[in-house]
């Protein structure tokens, strides 16, 4: 069965976020890592130019494109569906580049504190000679976590609930994770990926 063909928008912010997290990103790793040609990454590129997120300049010595991440602006002379396009890929590329990110070690830290009093406790209960119950102390502190819908909205306050949920599907798409926690009532966007 072939293999379902990604979006043009999706691709285009996975190469953003590939070359945003990897050191060597030659012009031969990027055709090899996308299965694309080097006509499509060009065109993919110009893209990510045009709509004002990222500028790269190959280096023929090494082999690799040197990137730099700077607002230059949408290209104000697209038009119609190209305009369009371009200025979703703005928007995404300008999420996964400055949305407030969870800290998750916080979290993993925590968790494992909370695993560790929990078992104490427990202990206390079954051998409190052992495990004296006033020695146990407060629990651990839960982390405050970022309010990622708030940032979406700092980032793009004239958006509406379902762009929101359209473009964090988007990103979800693209690799990245991000999601909602019950047990910590917030969602959590943590893009790092060992995949990248």
């Amino acid at each position: 069965m072939p293999k379902a063909k990604t979006p043009k928008t999706i691709r285009q912010l996975k190469l953003l976020i590939y070359i945003a997290t990897t050191t060597y990103h030659g012009p031969g790793d990027l055709t090899l890592h996308f299965g694309i040609s080097r006509r499509m990454l060009q065109r993919d590129l110009k893209d990510l130019r045009d709509a004002g997120v990222m500028q790269v300049e190959y280096e023929k010595r090494h082999k690799n494109y040197d990137e730099s991440f700077i607002d230059t602006g949408l290209d104000e002379t697209a038009t119609g569906r190209r305009r369009q396009h371009l200025l979703r890929l703005r928007r995404l590329s300008t999420l996964f580049l400055h949305m407030e990110r969870t800290d998750v070690y916080a979290l993993e830290e925590y968790e494992s504190a909370l695993e560790e009093y929990l078992s104490i406790k427990e202990y206390m209960k079954e051998d409190p000679e052992t495990f004296p119950p006033g020695s146990l102390g407060k629990p651990p502190k839960k982390p405050v976590l970022e309010d990622i819908i708030a940032s979406y909205y700092s980032l793009f306050p004239d958006s509406n609930e379902r762009m929101r949920q359209r473009d964090f599907k988007a990103l979800c798409d693209a690799g990245l994770n991000i999601y909602y926690d019950h047990r910590y009532r917030a969602v959590i966007f943590d893009p790092c990926d060992e995949d990248w």
